[in-house]
């Protein structure tokens, strides 16, 4: 008969510590996403300040946790750091969204099972809670943008007087490229900003240009890029792309740095890699000036995987595009209005006279 595990006093504080360990061994064996990690540490590190560093893991209790949940709703974003969180809708809702606290929640919930399994707590008190819920999207819901104002988004770089604007906004071309890639094929703004110059190359089998990123869980694969947009990439590169800044041998992280950013395809005006943020940013800036709303990378991506979608590309090649394992996401970007259904009736070969 196994004897049970006898029962290990820890902190949150150690234990939390232990499990980013853990983590970061699944993010090396391609387990588990570099950007899920820094969310998960973040979301831990609010855990660690809630609870108590010192607090013994085990004493926690369901109540506990539905307090600290309470109080993370209410507290502000701290990806914010610069500018207001914007909703779907351009507003700008106060404390954490749905999907914030419901990634906190996973994030703890990780965490205790792991602590179970390791004789830390004796009871999960994650499982006497029930997880905060998200709101479902609907099929097809319009998020994007319409054609004509991607169309717009996509040529607004060029029209920018250049003596208005400051020198870290007159990368005209980079801009450009960007807006094109995420209205065009839709990557994550993660996987265009992890991007390399030697990423772009000419597809083996179809002899035309793609770029190649890095997508969530290890599962990379090849973009294809219209010839407007690869012209626009490689004018980019060719004429204005920043040379990187000189490294202080002194600095090991900062060589580090210097030597990733000579590497990256899209980087700022003082030649770092951009970062998602930076997109971000960028984005918004351009989506306020030219379309009086604010929209986000992931909008932009949504308008191009429905523009897709709705165009009639078969759902398989979609998501083939979007990175997505599992048609059932795609289908979110299928058209589920009642003209497109009767549009596909009056088109069947079997509705003829």
């Amino acid at each position: 008969m196994v004897e049970p595990r006898v029962l290990s006093t820890v902190s949150v504080h150690d234990a939390v510590l232990e499990y980013l360990e853990v983590l970061e061994r699944r993010v090396m064996r391609s387990q588990l996403s570099a950007t899920t990690l820094h969310a998960y540490y973040r979301d831990l590190t609010d855990f660690t300040t809630l609870l108590g560093p010192d607090t013994v893991l085990d004493a926690i209790e369901a109540d506990h946790l539905e307090v600290a949940l309470t109080t993370i709703a209410k507290a502000p974003d701290r990806r914010y750091t610069k500018g207001l969180k914007i909703a779907e809708d351009g507003s700008t809702p106060p404390g954490r969204g749905p999907h914030s606290l419901a990634r906190w929640f996973a994030a703890v919930r990780g965490l205790f099972r792991w602590a179970a399994d390791r004789g830390y707590v004796q009871i999960d008190p994650t499982t006497r809670l029930s997880p905060p819920r998200t709101p479902k999207r609907a099929a097809g819901a319009r998020l994007g943008l319409r054609i004509d104002e991607a169309l717009t988004l996509r040529a607004s770089p060029a029209s920018r007087a250049p003596e208005t604007l400051r020198a870290d906004q007159r990368l005209f071309v980079r801009d450009e490229a960007i807006l094109r890639l995420l209205v065009e094929s839709g990557p994550r703004v993660s996987e265009l900003c992890g991007a390399n110059r030697s990423d772009i190359r000419l597809h083996e089998e179809t002899h035309t240009p793609v770029l190649h990123v890095r997508g969530k869980g290890g599962k990379n694969r090849d973009l294809p890029l219209s010839k407007a947009t690869l012209r626009t990439i490689e004018r980019y590169l060719a004429e204005e792309r920043p040379a990187p800044a000189q490294p202080s041998f002194r600095d090991r992280a900062e060589r580090i740095k210097v030597d990733d950013a000579a590497s990256a395809l899209f980087v700022s005006v003082r030649g770092k890699r951009l970062s998602p943020r930076d997109v971000q940013r960028m984005v918004e800036r351009y989506t306020k000036e030219f379309l009086g709303r604010r929209a986000t990378p992931h909008s932009l991506r949504h308008t191009a995987l429905t523009v897709l979608a709705r165009a009639g590309v078969d759902i398989a090649t979609v998501a083939q595009i979007a990175g997505h394992s599992s048609l059932a996401t795609t289908s979110v970007y299928m058209d589920d209005s009642m003209s497109a259904a009767a549009e596909a009736i009056d088109s069947s070969p079997l509705a003829r006279d």
